[in-house]
């Protein structure tokens, strides 16, 4: 027997006697399933950065994906044999653990997750009217969807922002109109959706208030000026004695508008300025026109004299024309119309009827103003 065959037979000998007496052999070389041995962070919010450590993920990512409480993370960043990078997810679940699968071999769970809910760090301005824009500085806002929304609350009342920019780290929006309410303190909530909420941030919606009006006296039609703060940038109303005023100018500390016409008289009236449903009020005397005296170049008056009213509360142009005038009625009750030259202190025209016409007799001249007249008494030639 040469030494070739003499070497098998100790081989085999070899080998069945470690099988026999216990002993074990392993193939060199098997590859087994995928192993996670750490996770970091533990906890976190949509957006996280979440790293796994372990072995026997594969050199590159192919058919291999991460389950997170039974979920496939779609959004992985980096793969390697023994760490993976991904994003958590908007749509993650509040706890779980993440699974790794290889070539549809399922590694051990990892230890739990801890979902954070979004968080507001600031809010800058923390101060403003509806319509003024904010932003939300936090964490773990995730992006935005159908279901993603930020809210204004004050007790039971709560009003939904406009969103300008969303992102995992900021939000813009725009300061709802706030109705019904004359609240100065709200809450801000970031919302993903009905269950999932950030903690509460205080917002202070301050109150408009009138501290001067500019003239506090004035004819219809004429323009008026109030001042005062917080009425905000964005135009609101302004009516006098429940009635809508024409809107001049609009900013945050001043407004400028036109006395409309009142149809209860001259007097003393309210102004509500309201801005963003939040209003604030004062007072105006709405004046009637008022004549002082009156010139003629002769007198009784005759045919093409000028004549001159002074007084006050006539009007200037650009205040209501269409609705004011002069009238000359007789004792007859016939009416004439004169061209008149007008200002806010004197009125002048020349007289429009001859005298025989007029000889002798009284006539009345009514002067109005955004349906507010003064009447006296002259006697014509």
């Amino acid at each position: 027997m040469n030494k070739y065959m003499l070497l098998f037979i100790a081989l085999i000998v070899a080998f069945t006697y470690g099988c026999s007496s216990g002993g074990s052999s392993k193939p060199l070389n098997v590859a087994t399933g995928p192993v996670i041995t750490a996770i970091s962070p533990t906890s976190g919010g949509h957006g996280t950065l979440i790293t796994l450590q372990g072995n026997n993920f594969g050199i590159v990512q192919s058919n291999s994906f991460v389950s997170y409480a039974g979920s496939t993370i779609n959004n992985v960043t980096t793969w390697s044999n023994t760490q993976i990078t991904f994003v958590l997810p908007d749509n993650a679940a509040n706890t779980g653990n993440f699974v790794v699968i290889v070539g549809g071999v399922y590694s051990n769970t990892s230890t739990p997750f801890s979902l954070s809910g979004p968080v507001i760090f600031s809010v800058s301005p923390s101060t403003g009217l509806p319509g003024a824009d904010i932003t939300i500085s936090g964490q773990y806002f995730g992006t935005q969807n159908n279901g993603t929304y930020v809210t204004f609350n004050h007790n039971a009342e709560q009003y939904t922002a406009a969103i300008k920019g969303w992102t995992n780290t900021s939000i813009t929006c725009t300061v709802p109109q706030i109705t019904g309410s004359q609240a100065t303190t709200f809450s801000i909530v970031v919302w993903l959706d009905a269950n999932r909420y950030s903690n509460s941030y205080p917002f202070t919606l301050p109150q408009p208030s009138i501290t001067g009006v500019n003239p506090n006296t004035d004819n219809i039609g004429a323009p008026i000026t109030i001042t005062g703060q917080a009425f905000g940038q964005t135009q609101g109303t302004i009516t006098v004695d429940g009635l809508t005023a024409q809107i001049i100018s609009w900013s945050d500390n001043s407004v400028q508008f036109r006395i409309p016409k009142i149809y209860s008289g001259a007097g003393n009236k309210t102004i509500t300025l309201t801005t963003g449903g939040r209003q604030a009020n004062s007072s105006l005397n709405v004046a009637a026109p008022t004549v002082t005296t009156y010139s003629t170049t002769t007198t009784p008056i005759s045919y093409g004299n000028r004549i001159t009213i002074n007084g006050n509360y006539f009007g200037t142009a650009g205040d209501i024309d269409s609705d004011r005038s002069v009238e000359l009625r007789d004792e007859d009750n016939k009416l004439y119309s004169p061209g008149v030259t007008w200002t806010d202190t004197a009125l002048y025209f020349d007289w429009p009827v001859s005298n025989d016409v007029w000889g002798n007799q009284n006539v009345f001249i009514t002067i109005t103003v955004g349906g507010l007249t003064y009447t006296f008494q002259v006697t014509a030639d």
